[in-house]
């Protein structure tokens, strides 16, 4: 389940959400420009220390929702052609959200409060047939944003500060001997939809952050991140750089440097890579 779960937080740069534009009204003789809402349809991922780099396609159905995305791998140096690396699925019911992977067999079931928030996220695998459940992840809101996830299986809470409307730390605050830190240093530039990162904390996918079923996002984009894991075997930390081009009111370009430290009994090692998303938009009618 852990495996998985990782797996799944680090798919971290798909998101789905759609937000609309309004523009101030001057007068009669010069009225507002119509509203305009824009809806993610593709976003690339390339990894300049590799000759791999990813496409995601997404999909909509007839009230907006993301119904689908896929994710397509290239690696120009083994492979002659794409492969298919995820495809996912979802289905909107009274109070849940189903997310099925429909090339690894597991589902995340969300449970959703009365206003539209995710209180418990389960991954169900199938195996030969049949749905087996692992522990749930339980989740808690103040001021409309996220408190704190609490994992049943391993009992750990994680617990998360804000200054205003910005998310600038987190951390497990169950065990003292293997801490896990993440600090977020907030930029001053906003969008007004498209993509917006979301803590790599949180039990959660992207595009469910992104069309708010994970409470409000910070107001500002993350300029830096920081993550620190300390256990008695192994010491990891991780900063992560972020620069954005915007337009439009959206990010049309990300680029993020992350430098990895690993410290062990066994072995030491650092490194650093940058990853450039790039974003195409499409322009909905109202």
């Amino acid at each position: 389940m852990k495996k998985i779960m990782n797996w799944v937080l680090a798919a971290t740069l798909i998101c789905g959400f759609t937000m609309s534009v309004t523009s101030c009204e001057d007068n009669s003789d010069n009225p507002a420009p119509a509203k305009k809402k824009y809806r993610l349809v593709q976003c690339k991922q390339v990894f300049d220390d590799t000759d791999t780099y990813y496409i995601t396609d997404y999909s909509y159905d007839d009230q907006g929702r993301l119904a689908s995305y896929e994710k397509t791998g290239y690696n120009t140096r083994y492979s002659d052609g794409p492969y298919l690396d995820s495809y996912y699925t979802y289905t909107y019911g009274d109070h849940y959200i189903i997310e099925r992977d429909n090339t690894r067999n597991f589902y995340n079931y969300y449970t959703l409060n009365d206003d539209g928030l995710v209180v418990k996220q389960q991954v169900f695998m199938i195996e030969d047939g049949v749905e087996v459940p692992n522990d749930p992840y339980y989740l808690q809101y103040e001021g409309g944003r996220i408190l704190s996830t609490k994992d049943i299986d391993t009992g750990h809470l994680m617990v998360f500060y804000y200054d205003d409307d910005d998310l600038v730390f987190s951390q497990r605050e169950d065990v003292e001997e293997s801490p896990v830190l993440y600090n977020f240093t907030p930029s001053t530039l906003s969008v007004d939809h498209g993509y917006i990162k979301s803590p790599m904390s949180i039990p959660m996918t992207d595009e469910l952050y992104m069309m708010g079923y994970f409470g409000k996002p910070s107001k500002h984009l993350v300029s830096h991140e920081r993550s620190e894991s300390n256990s008695k075997k192994t010491y990891i930390l991780q900063d992560r750089d972020y620069t954005y081009t915007i337009a439009d009111g959206h990010i049309v370009e990300m680029v993020e440097v992350t430098t990895t430290v690993l410290k062990s009994a066994v072995y030491n090692s650092s490194g650093t890579k940058t990853n450039t998303t790039t974003f195409t938009y499409e322009e909905v009618d109202l």
